[in-house]
Formats: structure tokens, sequence, C-alpha cells
């Protein structure tokens, strides 16, 4: 927000900024240089007071009548179409020899025949500035001349001006100098050659067409050159446009010549239609037109630009090619931009269309915002900014300048902050995903995790998830037979086992609870073969328990059992705790009755309960899953099936018989047929197909209700009154 405002600011010149500024030099000098104006058949030449005229003709400024004579070689030998002069004519040349021969002129010898013969002859040959003034006047030429913009002594008068306006926006002169009468009245018209508008770098970008002085407007040397060129009126067309002060000023809206409507700005200023670096036109030394040794074809019906290449006269400009480049190509590039209407318009309402872009570009910025992936939120960025730079280009070859500097800017910074932000954002939740999840789910998951953190929410949420929990058996008397070390390097090594084969088959540690651990599967990574999963590791646990035990009995430790419960169902899943301690964990009642099946695996002498749903999910796996029973827990009024999952390890050779019989054993038990169920159970003992513990639970069971018959509607559950 800050800044768009920023930006806001600089484009409605309320505050223009140095840095953007300067941004804006770099664009529209990178933009010309990569498009600049075609030179095709230019017919502007430059006649250059060049070092090999100075050494021949002297120091520049020249004798009038040296320049009288070039005026004349041109267009009466080379017949160029016009002149234009780079230079003011703001003093008079003419020799002291006439001052000298006008003094004795008023002497004694004014009676003297010969001197009078001699003063006659003489006095005509010195009058430089006459003979200059006479060959102007039988030809197009336009002379230059200067205005500044600090008071100072004007010298001599302007010439006519071509409109007259009050309080417009043009440059307003403080001052001029101006060429002498005689010439301004010999010549065909005049134009001014300085650039008030230069920029603060000092490289010439843009040029003013027009100037005004004490409400009078002058055009430049270059626009004046080309109306003579073209025998053409021009017409300037002001319009009073109100300030918000509500004053009101005439602002120029356009100059018309030979039906080209030249694109100025308000200030009548031109961009420069550069070619090129220096010498893109054709320079030919003045003492060779003198001596007329360059081929007629060069120069017929050329403009010709007096001007000079010579370091010493100090006519040096930087452009955006280069940084000497004569100045007298800056009037060369103008007239052959005008000549061939290439000179390049400022886009219309240009505050309005760049506020429109600042709008589109924080649309698009938005955009870039929904983006997740940094990488694809750089493509975008790059794709956005190539896009300003193409439509920009497109512009410009229409011959339409849209200042970009601001846009750009404005793109660039907020886009790298918001790049920024992201990958920062993205960072701090992997970190919190790392820390958060780095303890329970398997290093692999945390890294998947890290990568896309916005997939795994930590909020509550109910979903399908399957949990386990597992506990030590005797827990209390192996603790009393180790001292506080070897407890704590059996379970350091016990829990790291386990662990291990929770995190290989992708599953989520919950919790260590001292000799218990609690773990479910399908968050917060999504897992549709979480019940198989969470089964797979039970049984490697309990396979690797055989090898923990003869680690442990390497080292005279007691042998672990364990018991595990398996249940499935909807459970609440989230970052809860308080607000000194968070903990991602699962809860509800079919976590609770995980927890009851692992209490239950004691009971029936097994190792591995399932919940109903977890053997719904997984019946169709390899492994032998028989249902063991029907119980109500405590704590709840529903009953639910339970299943034992026999290990393979534990199968005995009757393995094939360890579904079957024992479902034959349940029907007859649920049947009330006592005598068929104790039959069977007796035979499932013998075949090592059910534990002690299962023989004894039933055995006893059986006994009971043969003495005392459940009711006739009996649906064979068991209820537990202990947990």
């Amino acid at each position: 927000m800050a800044s768009f405002f920023v930006h806001l600011v600089h484009i409605s010149d309320v505050a223009a900024l140095r840095l953007l500024t300067k941004l804006e030099h770099a664009l529209y000098d990178w933009q010309i240089t990569h498009q600049p104006a075609e030179l095709n058949n230019p017919q502007v030449v430059i006649a250059n007071i060049d070092e090999k005229s100075i050494a021949e003709l002297g120091q520049w400024p020249w004798r009038r009548d040296v320049l009288a004579q070039l005026l004349d070689r041109l267009f009466s030998h080379y017949q160029i179409k016009l002149i234009g002069f780079d230079t003011v004519f703001a003093e008079s040349s003419d020799t002291t020899a006439i001052e000298v021969l006008d003094i004795l002129n008023q002497t004694d010898l004014q009676q003297q025949p010969l001197f009078q013969q001699a003063y006659k002859s003489f006095k005509p040959q010195l009058q430089f500035d006459q003979m200059f003034a006479e060959q102007m006047e039988q030809h197009k030429v336009v002379t230059g001349l200067v205005f500044a913009q600090n008071k100072q002594k004007n010298k001599n008068n302007l010439p006519v001006p071509i409109a007259k306006t009050q309080n417009s926006t043009l440059v307003a002169a403080q001052s001029f100098i101006a060429n002498l009468a005689t010439f301004h009245q010999a010549a065909s018209g005049a134009g001014f050659f300085d650039n008030p508008l230069l920029d603060e770098d000092g490289v010439f970008r843009r040029v003013p067409l027009l100037q005004q002085y004490q409400g009078y407007v002058y055009p430049s040397l270059a626009l004046e050159m080309v109306r003579i060129a073209q025998q053409q009126n021009m017409a300037t067309n002001f319009a009073e446009v109100a300030q918000a002060d509500g004053s009101k000023v005439s602002q120029l809206v356009g100059i018309q010549l030979n039906g080209y409507s030249i694109p100025v700005n308000e200030k009548a200023a031109v961009l420069v239609p550069y070619t090129g670096a220096a010498y893109q036109f054709s320079y030919y030394s003045i003492i060779d037109i003198l001596r007329q040794q360059i081929p007629l074809e060069q120069l017929k019906n050329k403009l010709v630009l007096l001007g000079t290449d010579s370091a010493g006269l100090l006519d040096l400009r930087t452009t955006p090619f280069a940084k000497a480049v004569p100045g007298v190509e800056v009037h060369a590039s103008i007239i052959h931009g005008l000549l061939t209407e290439q000179i390049v318009a400022p886009v219309q309402q240009p505050l309005v269309m760049q506020l429109s872009l600042f709008v589109l570009l924080s649309i698009l910025l938005l955009l870039l915002y929904r983006i997740d992936n940094p990488s694809w939120q750089i493509v975008y960025a790059l794709a956005v900014l190539v896009g300003l730079f193409v439509v920009s280009f497109t512009l410009w070859f229409d011959k339409v300048y849209m200042p970009l500097a601001s846009q750009v800017s404005y793109w660039f910074l907020t886009a790298v902050l918001l790049i920024a932000y992201k990958l920062i954002m993205e960072h701090r939740q992997k970190d919190f995903i790392v820390r958060r999840f780095g303890q329970y789910v398997p290093p692999s998951l945390v890294a998947d995790m890290a990568k896309s953190p916005d997939k795994y929410q930590l909020q509550g949420q109910q979903k399908q998830l399957t949990v386990l929990f597992t506990d030590i058996r005797d827990f209390t008397r192996i603790s009393e037979q180790l001292s506080a070390n070897d407890l704590s390097d059996l379970m350091n090594q016990y829990l790291t086992v386990m662990t291990r084969i929770i995190h290989k088959h992708n599953g989520t540690i919950d919790k260590y609870m001292g000799d218990a651990i609690m773990a479910f599967w399908g968050a917060p990574i999504d897992n549709s073969n979480h019940a198989f999963e969470a089964v797979a590791a039970a049984v490697e646990m309990q396979q690797a328990l055989d090898k923990v035990n003869k680690d442990f009995a390497s080292k005279n430790w007691p042998q672990l059992q364990t018991g595990i419960g398996i249940n499935t169902g909807l459970m609440h899943v989230g970052n809860m705790g308080s607000e000194f301690r968070m903990a991602y964990t699962v809860i509800g009642d079919e976590v609770n009755l995980a927890s009851r099946l692992e209490g239950l695996t004691k009971q029936y002498g097994c190792e591995i309960l399932l919940g109903e749903l977890t053997f719904e999910l997984v019946a169709s796996s390899p492994w032998m899953i028989r249902e063991i029973d029907a119980v109500r827990v405590k704590g709840k009024q529903q009953a639910v099936a339970i299943y034992q999952l026999c290990l393979p390890s534990k199968q005995g050779e009757y393995a094939k018989g360890i579904v079957s019989g024992y479902a034959e054993f349940l029907l007859a038990y649920r049947q009330q047929d006592w005598s068929i169920a104790q039959a069977c159970l007796q035979q499932l003992f013998e075949q090592k197909l059910v534990s002690e513990a299962l023989y004894k639970l039933f055995l006893q069971r059986i006994n009971g209700y043969q003495q005392s018959p459940p009711p006739h509607n009996w649906d064979g559950v068991y209820t537990y009154q202990i947990k």
C-alpha cells in the first residue's frame, strides 16, 4: 500500500522522486537506443566548421565576407534548398579599417580626388556585414538566436513573433541574444537553438519547439527551418485550462505544420528522434564547400545546418547514445523527425493512463499473492514485467511514448516484497511443521509436508483415522528388576525400535505414555490406506520384539511382552492443549476403544486386537484375522465385535483351522450350545489354536452360563466392568 502511494505521488508530479526520475531516464535511453528513428535518405546535411576549415580560414568566428562567399557557393553552385545557422550574429564584424577611412574622410584629404577615389573603392570591399546580409536576402536563410532563463542585458532585437499568448504553459524566457537588425531583416526567418528543458543529468532528451518572451511566441531553429523549407504556414493552438487554484492558463494543445500535427507536450517539447550515435548525418567541411570539392549531388536540394564538431568550440552535447555528440546533430535529428513525421508522441492523458496501469498492476499483484509456489510467483512476476516492456515497445513502434518507470518500479518492488513475504512465511510454516511434527511423523513425510505446508492444517477437524495403542505387560515388575539407568536404556532402545517401525509405515506418533505408545494414521498426511498401514506396523512391531528380546537377554534384562489395540473410526484430530503447551493429537470414542482393545489383549492372551471397522478395511489382506468376541467395554453401551490378528509365527501347524475352527466355537457359544462350544474350545486348545488365557477365559464363562444361563434373547455380548 505504501509503495502504491509513493509511486502515485511521483506520477502526479506532487513530488518527483529522484530515483524514479533516474530510472525513467534509464528506461527511455535503453528504449531509444534499441529502437532509434529510421534514417533513410536524410534531407539534412551539416556544413562543418571542422579543424581542417579552421586551419585554413583561422579561428571562428570568420569574417562575414567568407560567410557571404559560403552562401553563394551553397546556393549558386550546390543549389541547396535552405541553410540554418547554429550560431548567432549579435555583433558587427566590420573591420577598424572602415573607421580609419571615415576619420580620414573628415580631414583635408576629403578634398583630394585621389583619396576620394580610393575611399569609394575600398569601403564597399570592407563592409563584410553588408556583403553577408545581401547574400542572406537573396536566399532562404534561417539565423539562430539564444534565449536565457535568467535576467541579463538583451542584445539587439527579436524577430517578428509567430504568435501571441498570455500566461501560457510554454517556457518563458527572461532575456535573449539576437542577431543584428541587418541580418534579421535579410534572413528568411530566425529560431532559437538553446534548450531550457535539459534533464538534470545533462542529457538532451526533450527540446522545446516554442518559447515565449513577454507574451510573444518564437520558434526553434529546427522548426523554423522546416516551416520555411516547406513554404507552409504554421498554426499553434492554445486552450484555456483551469488550475487547481481557480486560475486559468493558456495551454498549448498542438502545432500544425503542412498537415502534420506535431506531437508536443504543454511546453511545446518534443522527444528528440535520434537515429543513433554521433555522425549519423553527413558532414561536409566548409573549406571543401568553398573550394567546390564536394560532388554536387551530395548537397543539391538539401537542408544545410551550419555547425561544428570541433572540440575547441565546445558545442558538444550528451545524448542517450553518447556523451560527446556535436550539438548541431540535435537540431538535425529534430528536422529529420519533422520532415519524416517520426516524432514520438507522449501518451494521451498520461496521468489517467498511468493510474489505470497502477490499478491493473494492483489486481495482478493480488493474483500473484494467491500463487503458492514461489517459483511460479517469480515466473509470473517476470512475465508481467516483460509484458510491460512489450507494451512500451509496441507503443513506441507506433510512435507513442508511455513512461513506465513508476509502473516497473511499483511492480518490481511490490512483487519482490510479496514473494519475499511468501518465502518467509513459507519458511516459517516449514519450520513450524518440522518443529511440530518432527518428533511424531516420519522424516520423509515431514519433508513432504514442509514442501506443501498449506495442505496440512493444524486446526481441529473430524475425519476417519486409525489409532494404535501398545503397552508393555507387567511393566511394574520389570522396572523393579532394573536400575534407573538400565531401565532408561531399555525404554529408549525399545521405543526407538517401535517408533522406527511406526514411521516406516507412515504413522504419526501421538505421544509416549510411560511404557505405552499411542500412534495414528491418516493425519496430518491423508492416507486412504491408513488401516492397512497401522496393522502392518503392528505385525512388524511384534516380530521385531523377538529381536529386541534377544538383545535384552544378552544384557540380562527382562524379556518384554506387549499388547496392541487398533481401531478405526471418526475422530477429532488437531492441535490441542493450552497456551503453555500444545500437541497434535486425536481424541474421541474410537480412540478410547483402541485403548480398551489394547487392555483386552492380556485378557484374551493375544498380541493384537482390532476393532470392527479396522477388520473390514483389511479383510482382504493376507493376514489371518478372526472374530474373537463381541463385547461392551466400560463406558459404552453399544456392543462391538473385536478381532484377533494371528501372527504368522504363532499360528501353529493347524493354521488352516485357526479361523474356521474358532468360528464354529463362537457360533455354538452364541447359540448357548454349551456342550458343543466347550468341545470346540477344548479341541482348539489342544491344537494350540487358542492361547491358554483365551481358553480359560471362555471355559470360565461357559461354566458360569451353565450354572446361571443368560436370557433366551442373549446376543452373545460380554460386558466388561473394568478398563
